[in-house]
């Protein structure tokens, strides 16, 4: 899940923006809403955090690879991201959406002020809305080295056996074209794959995506390894 930055000056889509947060989960519109409760904006706002501490260099440089991942929709973000603010590349971020159905039309309000790289429906279909060049504001400090997918559905609930598989997808392909090692991330400082929550305050203090979905993040590596090495 998501947060959002408070209050920021608006920009056009030339020009980098900071943000900063923390994080709380409210409900609206069947989305994820994350809430920090010492800046609390109202219901129906959502929380991203953009510049902190990235730790030391990752293996790869942003300018390496594909922006784009080939064979999935492509709904690129005119608003909420940071055009090319990945500084380095250290892996992929698992978040959950706490509610159901695209969120490009959500991310795609200026007022809401978060956005993530991918989404993955409960069938396995993925959406793409930002650049792996650019950083989406999906993790507080973790923006600037992580990209992020958002997974329909609740904490509550497991991943579906199609979503295991398209979260493989995208990072088989962030593998092939950004370097990411095939092992799991446990903290903001290594490379891998990562859950939202690892990050702490830093990353918002969120628990996203929950227990059932992180206890998931070896299957999806292993679905990887066994489907769609490359």
């Amino acid at each position: 899940m998501t947060h959002r930055k408070p209050k920021p000056r608006l920009v056009s889509r030339r020009t980098a923006i900071a943000c900063t947060g923390g994080g709380l989960i409210a409900a609206a519109l069947g989305v994820v809403v994350d809430v920090d409760v010492s800046r609390d904006p109202g219901p129906g706002r959502a929380e991203t955090q953009d510049e902190g501490g990235a730790g030391p260099p990752a293996q790869t440089t942003p300018e390496q690879g594909q922006a784009w991942m080939p064979d999935v929709t492509h709904k690129p973000l005119t608003v909420n991201f940071t055009p090319g603010g990945i500084r380095e590349m250290r892996g992929l971020v698992l978040h959950v959406q706490e509610g159901e159905n695209s969120l490009h039309d959500r991310f795609s309000d200026p007022a809401v002020e978060c956005s993530s790289h991918f989404w993955v429906s409960q069938s396995g279909e993925i959406e793409q809305y930002v650049s792996a060049h650019d950083r989406a504001w999906a993790q507080g400090a973790g923006n600037p080295s992580w990209l992020s997918v958002e997974t329909s559905g609740f904490a509550s609930r497991p991943l579906t056996v199609q979503q295991v598989d398209a979260v493989a997808r995208i990072y088989a392909w962030g593998m092939a074209q950004h370097g990411w090692p095939l092992e799991p991330a446990s903290t903001p400082l290594g490379q891998g794959f990562g859950i939202h929550s690892m990050g702490g305050q830093d990353w918002g203090g969120h628990a996203c995506p929950g227990p059932l979905r992180s206890a998931q993040t070896g299957a999806i590596l292993s679905t990887v390894r066994v489907r769609h090495a490359r």
